[in-house]
């Protein structure tokens, strides 16, 4: 994937240009930037999250056909805990960096921000992988659907974890 903070620079405008020259607001419009571009990429990865959301759906869908009713709920909760994830991604905090906040984020830790969120798109990945695996168990009436579904949950509270140890690096917590 392009690193999208290279496109936000590149797409700077003349007023952005000339912010740069200013004294004291180079750093700020740079921050910016950045924040920028983790935003692009959460909405990219929050995207590919709504791919395996409708691979669930599918799943869902399969499995009412086949009359399965004791899966279906858990199905169900698997896409409600999986929508929570893609939302949690789409709507997660970028970290302020005003010009004279009292708590501002700097660039570095804003770099590490956006590292963090592009090594979720291997997690998404990994989502997706699983969904499809759990799809062709159900349509081939395999017995490891059970099994899929364990570790789709198993995962995917994994994956809240992980957005739960971002809001804490933002928030400068000690992240274990």
């Amino acid at each position: 994937m392009t690193d999208l903070r290279t496109k936000v620079e590149e797409d700077r405008g003349l007023l952005k240009k000339i912010e740069l020259l200013i004294p004291g607001f180079k750093g700020y419009r740079q921050r910016e930037d950045i924040r920028a571009a983790d935003s692009l990429l959460r909405q990219h990865l929050a995207d590919k999250m709504n791919e395996v959301n409708n691979v669930f759906e599918n799943c869902r869908e399969e499995l009412s056909r086949a009359m399965e009713l004791t899966l279906i709920s858990d199905m169900g909760n698997i896409l409600k805990s999986s929508r929570h994830v893609e939302n949690r991604i789409r709507h997660a905090e970028q970290g302020y960096s005003g010009i004279s906040a009292d708590f501002r984020i700097e660039e570095a830790e804003l770099n590490a921000m956006y590292e963090w969120d592009l090594a979720l798109l291997q997690t998404i990945d990994s989502m997706n992988k699983m969904a499809g695996g759990l799809l062709d168990s159900i349509l081939s009436s395999d017995e490891a659907v059970v099994q899929n579904m364990r570790n789709i949950k198993n995962s995917l509270n994994e994956f809240n974890s992980i957005l739960d140890n971002r809001m804490k690096m933002i928030a400068r917590l000690e992240v274990t």
